[in-house]
C-alpha cells in the first residue's frame, strides 16, 4: 500500500530545537527564589548510622533546609516504574533517605541552599558517626553468604527474589538427548551513559500547596504515583512536567531523585533544583550483572530436547527492578528456542554496590550472550551449520511464543539471517583458510535474538492520546509519554497524519508531558512506544477522522462512508473532484450549527505483543600478541515490522550497537574491596566513541504485524541484545578460544590463548 507519510524520511519533529539549542532540559530551568539542592552520600559500602548532627550545616548562612532520614515519612517504596500488576514483582525496601548505608554513595542527607557553593559547604558540616560493616560485592558470594545481611531488617539471607519456571519433563528431556552441554557465563555491571546525567529535577509548591516537579523521566505518570507514595500524599497533589530528555536507555524508568527534591521543596517552602553531576549519576542505576549456568540437551540433528538455566542476578543494594528483571531474563531464555522441556531457576541477590535498574534490553543481553555463545559451541562441536540449527529451533509465525504466551503474528528471521549473512560475506569467510602469518587473526560470528513490543501480558500496556483539529485544519496531538531521543514523537506524528489524511507538517505533537493535562500513559519502556503508543494515536486519529467525515457528509449532502481524506482534503471516493478542505469542515464544526471541536481520544492497550527478530553478524580482528580486538564490521538485520520512520529505526540500531560493542569488549563498573567506585567518570569508564565504531550495515526487514499501527512492531532495544554474542563467537572463529565472561578484555583473551597452548 502506498502511504503519504508512513515510511517516509521526514525531518524529525524536534530536529530544529535540538540543533539550535532551543530545547529546554531540566538544568536549563530557572524559577524565582530557586534554591540549589545537594545530597550527602555514604563513604562506606555498608555501615550503620549511629549518629547524625546537622546543626552546623543548618547554622550556615544561606542554608534553608537540611533533611535526614529522621525527617522523611517512614514509608517504604520501590523506585522502579511499575504499575500495580500481577506480573510486577516489587519489593518495597527503600526510603527517601537511608537509615543504614548499603553502598558507597547511598543518600544519607540532603540540603537546600541559596547557591551551589553554600550547599556543598553545608554537606561538609554535617557530622555522621558510622559503624562500618562487612561488604559483599559479588553476586555469588551474596547468594552463599548468610552471615553478612545487607537487609537484615527483612530477611535471613541476601536473596530478594526466587523465580522458578518449568515446562515439560526435564529429566526425560535430558535422558533423550544424544549430547549434553553445560557451561557458565558471567556478565558485568555497566552504566547507561545518557548525555544528560541521570537525576535532574526541579520542585516547587504551587498556589494550592501542591508539589510541581519538572523532571527528566521516561514515565511521568508513574513517577507521580511513586513520589506521592514515598511522601504519603495523594496522587492529585503531585504534578509532573517532563521537559526534553537527554537520553535514558532505562535509567529514568522510575524515580531517581524526585522524592528528595520534593521533600526539600516542601520543607523549604521554596523551589529547589537538584541535578546530579556525572559522578553522582554513576550511583543511580545500571545493568544487572548475572551469573548464568546453562545445561542443554540436543539430538545429533540439532533438535533440542531439554534446556536449563540457573541465574544469579545481582540487583545491588536495593531490589528496584531486580526480581522482575530476573523473571524477564528467564522469559528470554525460555522463549528463544522451541524445546519440549525447559526449566529456569532465577535468584535475585543484594550486594553492597549501587542499585541496578532498567537498561536497554532488560535482561535480554545477559541471557542472549549466554544462550547464543553456547548454541555456537554446540553447532561447532556437532559439525552443524550455525544458521540451520537456529532456524530449525526458533519459534515461528503462528506458534505461541512462550515468553508472552501470545501468538507470533509475523517472523522475518529467515530474511534477516539471509541478508545479514550476505552483507558480512559469511559463506566465503567461513570457508576461507585462516591467515596464520603475523599476529592478526580474523573471524566472523553471529547471534540471533527475539525481543518484545511492550510488556503484555505481564503489564497492562495503557497508552493514551488526544487528537484535536483546530479551526484552520491544523492538528494538535497530545501524547504524554516521553520521547527520550528515540524519534518516537516523529513516528507518532506520522501515524496521526496518515490516519487523519493531513500533511505531516500540519500535525504538532506536544513534547512536554504534563500529568495535570495529559491522559495516563504507562511510560517509555519495553520498546513499546510505537506499537502501544501508535495503537492509541491511530485510534484517536480514527475517531477524529470519523468526526470530520460526519460533518463533511452533511456539507456535501452524502453519506460519511462515501468520503475519505488525503493531504488535508475530504473528497468523494467516486468523484475526487468533489472535495472540501479539512479546514473548512473544522471551521463549520466550530462556528456552525454543530458548535464543537472535532477531537478524538483513546486510552487503551493493543491486543498483542508481536516479537521482533534480529540477527547480527560481526567480523573481528584479534591481535594474538596484545589481546586487542578490533571489530571491523557489523551487519545488523532487524525485523521491526513496518518502519514508520526509517531514519529513526537506523539510528536506533546504530546507537544500540555502540552500547553492545562496549558491553562486549570494554565497559564495566569497577569497585575497590571496600565498595568504593574506581571508574565513576568518563575518563576511566571505557565508553566507546564515534572513532571506535566499525563499519555498520543496518538492514531493515519489514515483516508487518497484524495488530500494530500500519504493521509496526518495535526497535528501541533490540539493537544491542545479540552484539556481545556475535563478537564472542567471531573471536572464537578467529583464535579458537571461547570467552564466557564479559567484557572480553585483552587480559582475559591472552590468558585463554596461553591456556590453549
Amino acid at each position: 500500500m502506498k502511504y503519504s507519510t508512513i515510511g517516509k524520511r521526514e525531518i524529525k519533529v524536534d530536529a530544529k530545537v535540538k540543533v539550535t539549542g532551543e530545547a529546554r532540559y531540566v538544568d536549563d530551568l530557572v524559577v524565582k527564589d530557586m534554591l540549589i539542592g545537594k545530597v550527602l552520600r555514604s563513604p562506606y559500602g555498608h555501615a550503620r548510622i549511629l549518629k547524625i548532627d546537622t546543626s552546623k550545616a543548618e547554622a550556615l548562612p544561606g542554608v534553608k533546609v537540611v533533611v535526614t532520614f529522621k525527617d522523611t515519612p517512614k514509608i517504604p517504596f520501590n523506585t522502579a516504574g511499575f504499575p500495580p500488576s500481577e506480573g510486577a514483582i516489587l519489593l518495597e525496601d527503600q526510603y527517601i533517605l537511608a537509615d543504614k548505608a548499603r553502598f558507597v554513595g547511598d543518600p544519607i542527607a540532603a540540603v537546600a541552599a541559596v547557591d551551589e557553593d553554600t550547599a556543598r559547604e553545608a554537606l561538609e558540616l554535617i557530622e555522621v558517626e558510622y559503624e562500618p560493616l562487612p561488604v559483599i560485592l559479588d553476586g555469588l558470594e551474596a547468594f552463599e553468604n548468610k552471615d553478612v545481611l545487607i537487609h537484615d531488617e527483612r530477611s535471613k539471607d541476601n536473596i530478594c527474589g526466587r523465580i522458578p519456571m518449568v515446562i515439560g519433563d526435564l529429566e526425560k528431556g535430558f535422558a533423550e538427548a544424544d549430547y549434553i552441554f553445560e557451561d557458565t557465563y558471567r556478565t558485568q555491571k555497566v552504566y547507561q551513559c545518557s548525555m544528560e546525567p541521570c537525576g535532574a529535577a526541579l520542585a516547587e509548591i504551587d498556589v494550592n500547596g501542591r508539589i510541581r516537579i519538572y523532571t527528566s523521566t521516561q514515565m511521568p505518570h508513574l513517577v507521580r504515583s511513586i513520589t506521592a507514595k514515598s511522601l504519603g500524599m495523594p496522587i492529585r497533589d503531585i504534578q509532573i512536567i517532563k521537559p526534553y530528555v537527554g537520553g535514558a536507555f532505562g535509567s529514568r524508568l522510575g524515580v531517581v531523585n524526585e522524592p528528595i527534591v520534593a521533600l526539600l521543596a516542601k520543607k523549604a517552602g521554596r523551589p529547589v533544583k537538584l541535578v546530579y553531576d556525572r559522578h553522582e549519576s554513576f550511583f543511580t542505576e545500571s545493568r544487572h550483572p548475572a551469573i548464568m549456568t546453562l545445561k542443554t540437551g540436543v539430538k545429533k540433528d540439532g533438535t533440542f530436547t531439554a534446556r536449563y538455566m540457573k541465574a544469579i542476578v545481582d540487583t545491588g543494594a536495593y531490589a528496584t527492578h531486580g526480581p522482575s528483571l530476573t523473571a524477564v531474563l528467564g522469559g528470554w531464555f525460555i522463549g528463544m528456542y522451541k524445546t519440549p522441556a525447559i526449566q529456569f531457576e532465577g535468584y535475585t541477590v543484594y550486594t553492597n554496590t549501587p542499585p541496578c535498574g532498567a537498561f536497554r534490553g532488560y535482561g535480554n543481553p545477559q541471557a542472549t550472550f549466554a544462550v547464543e555463545s553456547q548454541i555456537d559451541q554446540i553447532a561447532r562441536e556437532l559439525g552443524l551449520d550455525p544458521i540451520e540449527i537456529r532456524l530449525k529451533n526458533h519459534p515461528c509465525k503462528g506458534e505461541t511464543w512462550l515468553w508472552s504466551q501470545m501468538p507470533i503474528e509475523s517472523c522475518g528471521l529467515e530474511e534477516c539471517m539471509k541478508r545479514a549473512a550476505i552483507s558480512i560475506g559469511w559463506e566465503e569467510k567461513r570457508k576461507k583458510k585462516k591467515e596464520e602469518t603475523g599476529t592478526k587473526r580474523r573471524g566472523v560470528g553471529f547471534g540471533y535474538m527475539m525481543h518484545v513490543s511492550g510488556a503484555r501480558p505481564m503489564l497492562h500496556e495503557i497508552s493514551s492520546a488526544v487528537v484535536k483539529i483546530n479551526e484552520d485544519g491544523s492538528v494538535n496531538l497530545i501524547y504524554s509519554c516521553s520521547d527520550v531521543g528515540t524519534g518516537s514523537a516523529t513516528a507518532l506524528t506520522q501515524i496521526a497524519a496518515e490516519t487523519l489524511g493531513v500533511r505531516y507538517e500540519d500535525v504538532i505533537i506536544t513534547q512536554t508531558a504534563d500529568t495535570d493535562t495529559a491522559p495516563f500513559d504507562i511510560g517509555s519502556h519495553a520498546s513499546r512506544q510505537i506499537y502501544s503508543g501508535g495503537y492509541a494515536v491511530k485510534k484517536a486519529a480514527e475517531q477524529a477522522k470519523s468526526g470530520v467525515l460526519k460533518i463533511a457528509a452533511e456539507m456535501m449532502n452524502c453519506k460519511p462512508d462515501e468520503l475519505d481524506t488525503k493531504d488535508g482534503y475530504v473528497y468523494h471516493k467516486e468523484d475526487p473532484k468533489r472535495r472540501l478542505t479539512i479546514a473548512e469542515v473544522s471551521k463549520e464544526a466550530h462556528f456552525g450549527k454543530h458548535g464543537h471541536q472535532i477531537m478524538g481520544m483513546a486510552s487503551t492497550e493493543p491486543p498483542g505483543n508481536p516479537p521482533v527478530y534480529a540477527v547480527q553478524f560481526a567480523e573481528v580482528e584479534v591481535d594474538i600478541e596484545t589481546g586487542k580486538v578490533d571489530v571491523l564490521k557489523v551487519a545488523a538485520a532487524h525485523d521491526a515490522g513496518t518502519a514508520i520512520h526509517p531514519p529513526s529505526v537506523e539510528g536506533q540500531i546504530e546507537g544500540a550497537l555502540q552500547q553492545g560493542i562496549g558491553y562486549a569488549l570494554t565497559e564495566t563498573m569497577l569497585y575497590a574491596s571496600d565498595g568504593r567506585p574506581l571508574n565513576a567518570n568518563f575518563s576511566d569508564y571505557k565508553l566507546l566513541t564515534s572513532m571506535d565504531m566499525p563499519e555498520i550495515d543496518s538492514i531493515i526487514v519489514e515483516a508487518s504485524s497484524k495488530t500494530g499501527a500500519y504493521g509496526c512492531k518495535s526497535i528501541g532495544e533490540s539493537g544491542l541484545v545479540a552484539t556481545a554474542a556475535a563478537i564472542a563467537n567471531a573471536i572464537y572463529d578467529a583464535v579458537g578460544v571461547r570467552i564466557k565472561e564479559l567484557p572480553i578484555t585483552p587480559e582475559k583473551l591472552l590468558a585463554a590463548l596461553k591456556e590453549k597452548e
